[in-house]
């Protein structure tokens, strides 16, 4: 296995890490990450001595419904994914129990996951649930399990963080019977743009066969 291999892996079990730290990677969740330029993801499974990476090359089928082929199937619908996360973080997937979808609760919600978290009702392979997910959102409550994602680990990471966060403030709120607010539509369509904006630049980067660079600003 070459270096760059190996560098791949310590940076997806670096995201795992902090995602682990947060609760939010349990044993049976399952994290990826996209390989640039050799059309191949490091899929990871398990947790401690049971702990498992394969590579999986992007052109690979797979029973429907699988957790490879649920990870295969954002990639080609999204060329600007670089990190996948299949979860069940408690807040994101209570969602499930509430009707409609969540709105953007907070502008930073809609500046890194998109305007809204919707339900998906079947396999994220439908084509469908393809044509969904190229809305650009980066996160996503599927059947048995949340979805999210980000142009790099680190970002994913910082993705399902901040969907919890937003998770649990509308859960709250809207069990409680208080009224949601809505963000500005002047601000929701400049971060919703700016969000674009980074995963159009991610998308041209990973076809030239490169990582790319982590984006810090608002």
């Amino acid at each position: 296995m070459s270096m760059n291999y190996d560098s791949a892996i310590a940076r997806l079990n670096e995201a795992a890490s902090r995602l682990r730290a947060k609760g939010l990677l349990e044993p049976d969740d399952t994290l990826s990450m996209r390989l640039a330029g050799c059309g191949n993801i490091l899929l990871q499974t398990g947790s401690g001595p049971a702990q498992q990476v394969d590579i999986v090359p992007l052109a690979e089928g797979g029973t429907r419904g699988s957790l490879t082929a649920q990870h295969l199937a954002v990639y080609r619908a999204r060329a600007d994914v670089g990190c996948v996360l299949l979860n069940r973080q408690p807040w994101a997937s209570a969602l499930h129990t509430l009707a409609g979808d969540m709105p953007g609760v907070f502008d930073e919600q809609i500046r890194h996951l998109g305007r809204s978290v919707a339900l998906l009702e079947g396999p994220v392979e439908l084509p469908a649930i393809q044509v969904r997910l190229r809305s650009g959102a980066n996160a996503w409550v599927a059947p048995g399990h949340v979805l999210c994602f980000g142009t790099l680990p680190e970002r994913t990471v910082f993705n399902a963080e901040l969907l919890e966060k937003c998770a649990k403030a509308y859960v709250l709120a809207t069990s409680a019977g208080l009224p949601i607010g809505r963000i500005p539509w002047l601000v929701r369509w400049i971060a919703n743009g700016r969000l674009l904006k980074d995963e159009r630049s991610a998308a041209e980067q990973y076809a030239m066969g490169q990582m790319p660079v982590l984006s810090t600003a608002y």
